[in-house]
């Protein structure tokens, strides 16, 4: 079995490594190169997900502006007598 071996350096001053740092300063150190694997690795797959997502809704934006726009009709407003007859019907009631 391959092993390699990587350092790390945090820097206390910015907010980022403080925060990462005191993350990894609460794991069990037996099990810190396992938590810190799988950071990483579900960091990247995040990344591929929204990469994925993102093509996505671009290709589907780009059909969208190839499909012809038609015109909304809007109903008239006229005086069909429809209001007339509903107020009529609700008079009854009262």
């Amino acid at each position: 079995m391959q092993r390699k071996k990587m350092t790390l350096r945090f820097d206390l001053d910015r907010p980022e490594d403080r925060q990462a740092w005191e993350y990894l300063q609460g794991l069990n150190p037996a099990s810190m190169n396992k938590a810190v694997l799988s950071i990483i690795n579900q960091a990247e797959l995040t990344s591929r997900i929204q990469e994925i997502v993102q093509n996505t809704i671009r290709e589907e934006l780009a059909v969208l502006k190839q499909l012809p726009v038609q015109p909304v009709q809007t109903e008239l407003e006229g005086d069909d007598g429809t209001d007339d007859a509903i107020m009529g019907f609700l008079d009854n009631f009262m």
